[in-house]
C-alpha cells in the first residue's frame, strides 16, 4: 500500500529557532498516525507545514505520489489534507451551515447563494455526526463539544484523503471523546488517513496503528503501537525515564489555616460551600461538569459574585469584590483558559509574566530603567525556575507552546508573592514531562508555606499531588477526603455523589 502524504526531511527554520530538523513522515490511507511529543517538540509547526501555513524551509511534500508545495492553507485544502485545529475557526455570529461553506457557498445560476442546498447538506452533515440541532443555529450558543463536531463537518463537506487533528479531546467529556471515537473508525473504513495529535497517551493506545515522537524539533522514532508501552513512548518523548521522578506528599508544613470558607453560596453554581485551606497544603477540588468546580475558584478571585457565606484569610473577614481585591489579600489564580483570561498574545514573555509585579518605586521616571533591569534578572531566575523555553524575553508570548504558556502564567504567581494560590487546570493541553514538572513545583511552592488549590478535571492528577481533596457535586460539597481516602474511586463515588466521605 502506498503513503498518501509522505513529509520528507522537512525542516523548518525560524529566527534563533530551529523548529523542525530532517522531520520525516509517512499517512496511509485508513490508519490513525498519532503524533507526540513535549510542548515545543515540533508538532504544531509540522501541522502548520502540512495545512499549508509555514512553508517548510526544506524538505519535500509528495500527496498521491506527486511533489506539492503549499503557499497558504487553501492550497493545502485543494490538495486533499483537511485541518481541524484546537483553537476553533468558527465565526460565532454565523449559523453553523455559514460556518461550514463559508468560502465555499454553492450559487444558483443568477450567482445567488443557494442557501437550501446549503442547508440541507449541512443537516445531512449533523446527523451523520449524531448532532440533533438545528443548521440554521448560530455557533455562539454551541457546547464547546458541539462546536468541534461542527470543525469536523467543515472538513466532511470537503472532498479530503488526509484529516489531520490537534488535541481534539481536550475540551470533551467521555460521552463526547466516545462520539469522536466512532466519528474517527468510520473515516477509517472510508480510507482516510487520520493524523492525531494528543497528549493522553491512553487515548493514543487506544486508536492508533502507529505512532511517530518528536523531540527537540527532530524525529525521534515511528512505531507500530503494538510494539510500545505507555513508558516506553514517555521515555522517547522526554529523554529520560519517567520513573526518575516522583512527586513527594505529606503533612502540611504549617498548621495555620490560610483561607477559611463558610456556607459560601454562588449564585446558580453552588451553595453552603464550607472548607479550610492550610499553609503548606496542595488542596484538590474535583467534579464533573456543571458540580460548581470551576464557579467556586473564581468566586474565591472575585471573579464572580458570592451571595452570601464568609471567606476569611488569617483569621480575618474579607469581601473578595474583585480580583484587585483579591491580589491585594494575597490571593492569586491561574485561570482555566490561559487564551481568553490569562495571556496577553501581543506581549512579550517577559511583559507577561510581570504584568502584576508589585511596583513600589516605578512611579519615579528615573527608576524605571533600573525596574527594567530587575525584571530581567527575575526572568532568567525564572526561565531556569520553570524550564521555559524561549530564545529572548522579548518573544511573543504567542508564539510558545502551550506548555511553555501555562509555565510563564506560572511565574506570575511566582512574582505576585501571594501566599494563597488557586490553580485552574493547571496542567491542561500540556505534555507529559511539562506536567510532572508543573506536578514538582506545586508541591515545593506548598513545602515553601503557600496555601494551593488545585482545581482539575483529572482525578489522577488531583490523586497524585493533593493532600486533601474536596469533591463538589450539583453545586454541594460531596466528599472532604484525607490521607489514604484520596483516591480515584472515592473521588468518582463522590462526584457523582453516590456517596459522601467526610462532609455531614
Amino acid at each position: 500500500m502506498e503513503p498518501i502524504l509522505i513529509a520528507k526531511q522537512i525542516s523548518k527554520q525560524f529566527p534563533g529557532v530551529l523548529a523542525l530538523d530532517n522531520v520525516d513522515l509517512e499517512l496511509f490511507p485508513g490508519e490513525v498516525h498519532a503524533l507526540v511529543g513535549e510542548n515545543g517538540a515540533g508538532k504544531s509547526t509540522l501541522i502548520k507545514v502540512l495545512g499549508g501555513q509555514h512553508r517548510p524551509t526544506s524538505g519535500t511534500l509528495i500527496m498521491n505520489g506527486r511533489p506539492v508545495h503549499f503557499d497558504n492553507p487553501r492550497q493545502s485544502q485543494s490538495a486533499g489534507i483537511s485541518v481541524i485545529n484546537q483553537e476553533f475557526n468558527l465565526i460565532p455570529q454565523l449559523t453553523i451551515a455559514e460556518n461550514i461553506f463559508l468560502g465555499r457557498e454553492p450559487r444558483h445560476a443568477t450567482g445567488l447563494i443557494d442557501w437550501k442546498t446549503i442547508n440541507e447538506h449541512s443537516a445531512s452533515l449533523l446527523r451523520e455526526l449524531g448532532m440533533t440541532v438545528s443548521p440554521r443555529m448560530r455557533v455562539e450558543y454551541l457546547s464547546v463539544a458541539d462546536r468541534q463536531l461542527v470543525e469536523v463537518a467543515k472538513a466532511l463537506s470537503q472532498d479530503f484523503r488526509v484529516m489531520i487533528m490537534d488535541e481534539p479531546t481536550a475540551a470533551l467529556n467521555s460521552a463526547e471523546v466516545e462520539r469522536l471515537f466512532s466519528i474517527i473508525a468510520n473515516l477509517r473504513q472510508r480510507g482516510i488517513a487520520v493524523l492525531y495529535v494528543s497528549h493522553r497517551l491512553s487515548e493514543i493506545f487506544r486508536i492508533a496503528d502507529r505512532v511517530t515522537v518528536l523531540r527537540d524539533g527532530r524525529r525521534v522514532d515511528t512505531r507500530l503501537i503494538g510494539d510500545l508501552t505507555e513508558d516506553d513512548v514517555i521515555t522517547m518523548m522526554i529523554g529520560r525515564s519517567l520513573a526518575d521522578y516522583a512527586v513527594h506528599k505529606g503533612a502540611p508544613s504549617e498548621n495555620r489555616v490560610a483561607l477559611s470558607v463558610r456556607n459560601l453560596s454562588i449564585p446558580n453554581a453552588a451553595r453552603d460551600i464550607t472548607f479550610d485551606l492550610y499553609y503548606g497544603e496542595v488542596l484538590g477540588v474535583a467534579g464533573l461538569i456543571g458540580s460548581g468546580r470551576s464557579e467556586l475558584m473564581r468566586a474565591l478571585f472575585g471573579v464572580l459574585p458570592y451571595a452570601g457565606g464568609e471567606i476569611s484569610i488569617d483569621g480575618r473577614a474579607v469581601d473578595i469584590s474583585s480580583p484587585i481585591q483579591a491580589l491585594r489579600e494575597g490571593i492569586f489564580m491561574l485561570p482555566e483558559d490561559r487564551k481568553v483570561e490569562g495571556l496577553f498574545p501581543d506581549l512579550s514573555v517577559l511583559d507577561n509574566i510581570m504584568v502584576k509585579r508589585p511596583r513600589e518605586n516605578d512611579r519615579a521616571l528615573a527608576r524605571l530603567f533600573l525596574a527594567r533591569k530587575t525584571e530581567r534578572g527575575l526572568y532568567r531566575q525564572l526561565l531556569e525556575t520553570l524550564a521555559i523555553r524561549a530564545h529572548s524575553p522579548e518573544q511573543l508570548i504567542a508564539t510558545l507552546s502551550g506548555g511553555n504558556q501555562q509555565k510563564a502564567l506560572l511565574g506570575r504567581a511566582l512574582i505576585s508573592r501571594a501566599r494563597i494560590l488557586l490553580l485552574n487546570e493547571p496542567t491542561r493541553g500540556v505534555d507529559i514531562g511539562t506536567k510532572v514538572e508543573i506536578h514538582e513545583l506545586i508541591r515545593r511552592l506548598a513545602q515553601e508555606g503557600c496555601a494551593v488549590m488545585v482545581s482539575s478535571s483529572d482525578v489522577p492528577e488531583l490523586v497524585k499531588i493533593s493532600d486533601r481533596c474536596l469533591v463538589l457535586s450539583g453545586g454541594s460539597v460531596t466528599g472532604l477526603l484525607q490521607g489514604l481516602q484520596v483516591n480515584e474511586d472515592n473521588i468518582l463515588a463522590c462526584a457523582v455523589a453516590h456517596t459522601r466521605i467526610g462532609v455531614s
